[in-house]
Order: structure tokens, then C-alpha cells, then sequence
């Protein structure tokens, strides 16, 4: 069966995703998946929402949907297993759309790690391996706001759950096998779990690249700038490179300017960023800089100088021989953002417990093992 030939049906208004939903209510598994727009906006722009089911392949319009209740009570049904494949854009999807993400929900490239695979094996490779089929790839970039769609755009969108739906029992059965299944069960729910999460913005300079070249009084700065704009481009709903760049922020710490000359000096500012935001910046450096010391970051380790690179070489090492010896991919036991911001605070002496992202199935696999060896190495 190639796409072409995958019978779908679409569901275009409140009566009709209504009656679904009820059936939908009754499965133990559906597989999901969504087409979006997100190029002028931080929010995705939902285009199609892909359900299938034990009857078949619905393809869900949301530009004619006005109740989302009842799929939301079907995203939040216990009884019915959410399939999906590298969810995390989906999930940005689900959150706006519905305001809830689906539960429980089992990620099969997530589950494709746990059987040894990398953690970024696409849909299309999955498919061929799985199914020896090779899926098209010609609407991935194609306008999914249009209308209305073309045959080859719904074959495209149908294609990516009616496979889903049938690897699925597949890989549910080699994960039983290898007695894997509950761990990406845990896995799954932690990204869920950490998907609701509110925004952390206070902490996201830590993100930014270079910024432990700046000294605590421009880390502070930093700091106030990068909370207000990931506040400001939800608010506005503009992609964060639209309103102003990592690498900017960071330049701006770096000046510290006090005026709009010397705001307008610094290279890759706007003139309408000044026009528009330069006062709130300026507010902002000002506030920062004013605040009491004990309120300042503390100072970020330099990952080119001992002990950071150090540390950081003995920790990889244990991941590569602890991934080898259960053969998992060394990125899906421990995420390279999160080992940075633990051996920063282990540095510091600040890292007293282990990371939430840390346990669960990973707690006594490497969770622990990593904090043993954090703990040697500052003795």
C-alpha cells in the first residue's frame, strides 16, 4: 500500500469531531500527529490534526473546529494510549490549540532509542525499516494553511499515522522483550510532565552561548534581558530572533549601555528595536545593575579551563560506557543541557540533589553514578 491508495476522512466541524471523539473515547490506542505553520510566530499555527484509529485515518480541519472539548477529553483519556512520533512540536501544537497535552502518550522515536536506535530517527526511516516502505518526502515544506489542501498533501498527512498505527504494536512488542517497555513508558510521561511545566524565564541566559565570559554584574543584566524577552515574544507572538537574538542579548550585557548612543553602538541592533524597545532595555540594564550583589548570578565556569573541561571529560566518559554496556544511545541517558547545568552548580557547590530529569529509570542507571562521581571529583 502506498500513500495514495490510504483511505482518510475528514472531520470539519463540532457535530462531526463530536461523534468521533465518542469513538475515540473507546480505543485503547490512537496514533496522532500534526501539520503546522510556524514561521513568522513563536506559537505554532495549527494546520491538520491526523487520527488513527481501528476504523481508519481522520484528517481533522482546525480552521473550521470552534469546540475543542471533546478532543480534549480524548487527549486526557487514561483508557486510550496517545502514539506519536518526535512529539515535541505536536505537543507546542496540542497546548494551544487545546490547552492540554495527551496522556498518557508513548513517543516512538523515543522508544526506537530504548531498542538501541539514535534518539532522532525519522518517521520516513522508521518506516522503511519497519514496514520495508518508502514513504515520499515532496510535502514536508508545502503550505499547510492552504485550502484547499491538495490529494497529495492529505496523502502525505495520512500516511504519517496510518503507519504509525500499525509500527506501533511492533515496537511495543520488542520494548516487552527487552523488558524496556516501562522505562520509556517513564520517559515519555517526564516529557509530558515537564512539557506542562510553566517557563522557567529567570534561568534561560544559561542558555545563551559565551555567556559565562561575562562577569556577575553582566550576567545580571543578561539575566533580566533574556526573562523579559521570552515574555515579550510569547506576548507578542514572534519568534525570539525576531525581537532580539541570543547573541545580541549577550552584547548588550556585555556593553552595558546606559543611553540610546550607546545602545545604537552596539553591532546588529535595529534602529526599530531602539525605536521601539530601547527605553524598556535601557530600564532594564539600569534595574539590573542596580540590584543588591547577593542577587547577582553567581559567576559561570569557563568550560575551556579545569576544572569544567575536566570534569565534563570524566562525566561523557561514564555516559559513552554506561550507554555501550546497556546499548542506549549516550544522548537519551543524559541530555547535553542538562549535564552542563549540573556541572555548573556542581562547580559552584550548589548541586545537592539529583535532577528531576535524572530520575525515574534513570536514576540508578547513570543518575546516581554521575552524581557519585561529581561528588569524588570535588573531594
Amino acid at each position: 500500500m502506498t500513500e495514495d491508495t490510504i483511505e482518510y476522512r475528514f472531520i470539519d466541524s463540532d457535530s462531526l469531531l463530536k461523534e468521533r471523539c465518542t469513538h475515540w473515547l473507546t480505543c485503547s490506542v490512537i496514533a496522532l500527529d500534526t501539520e503546522f505553520i510556524r514561521v513568522d510566530t513563536f506559537y505554532p499555527k495549527a494546520a491538520l490534526i491526523q487520527v488513527q484509529d481501528n476504523q481508519g485515518c481522520w484528517l481533522i480541519d482546525p480552521l473550521t473546529i470552534s469546540d475543542w472539548g471533546p478532543f480534549k477529553q480524548v487527549l486526557n483519556a487514561e483508557q486510550t494510549l496517545k502514539v506519536l512520533h518526535a512529539c515535541s512540536e505536536d505537543l507546542d501544537v496540542f497546548a494551544k490549540l487545546t490547552g492540554t497535552l495527551p496522556k498518557p502518550m508513548m513517543d516512538t522515536q523515543v522508544a526506537l532509542a530504548f531498542l538501541g536506535e539514535t534518539l532522532s530517527v525519522g518517521y520516513q526511516r522508521m518506516v522503511e525499516s519497519w514496514l520495508d516502505i518508502s514513504l515520499q518526502k515532496e510535502e514536508t515544506r508545502s503550505d499547510w494553511l492552504q485550502r484547499p489542501l491538495t490529494q497529495s498533501q492529505c496523502a502525505y498527512a495520512a500516511a504519517d499515522v496510518f503507519y504509525l498505527y500499525k509500527i506501533w504494536p511492533k515496537i511495543e512488542q520488542k520494548l516487552q522483550e527487552q523488558n524496556r517497555f516501562d522505562w520509556c513508558r517513564q520517559e515519555c510521561a517526564q516529557i509530558i510532565r515537564l512539557s506542562e511545566q510553566a517557563p522557567d524565564d529567570e534561568f534561560y541566559f544559561l542558555r545563551v552561548k559565551q555567556a559565562w565570559k561575562l562577569n556577575q554584574e553582566q550576567l545580571a543584566v543578561l539575566q533580566v534581558l533574556a526573562a523579559w524577552r521570552e515574555q515579550e515574544v510569547r506576548e507578542r507572538n514572534i519568534p525570539r530572533g525576531r525581537l532580539i537574538s541570543d547573541n545580541l542579548l549577550w552584547l548588550i550585557a556585555l556593553k552595558l549601555p546606559a543611553n540610546r548612543m550607546e545602545l545604537s553602538r552596539i553591532e546588529g541592533i535595529r534602529h526599530g528595536t531602539i525605536k521601539k524597545d530601547g527605553d524598556d532595555i535601557l530600564e532594564l540594564v539600569d534595574i539590573a545593575r542596580n540590584r543588591a550583589q547577593a542577587m547577582w548570578p553567581a559567576s559561570l565556569p569557563s568550560p575551556i579551563g579545569h576544572p569544567y573541561r575536566d570534569w565534563s571529560k570524566a562525566m561523557k566518559k561514564q555516559v559513552r560506557q554506561i550507554a555501550e554496556a546497556h546499548n542506549l544511545p549516550p544522548e537519551l541517558l543524559v541530555r547535553k543541557r542538562q549535564m552542563e547545568q549540573v556541572l555548573n552548580r556542581a562547580i559552584r557547590g550548589e548541586l545537592n540533589f539529583i535532577p528531576e530529569e535524572w530520575r525515574g529509570w534513570r536514576e540508578s542507571l547513570v543518575g546516581q553514578p554521575l552524581i557519585d562521581l561529581l561528588d569524588k571529583l570535588r573531594s
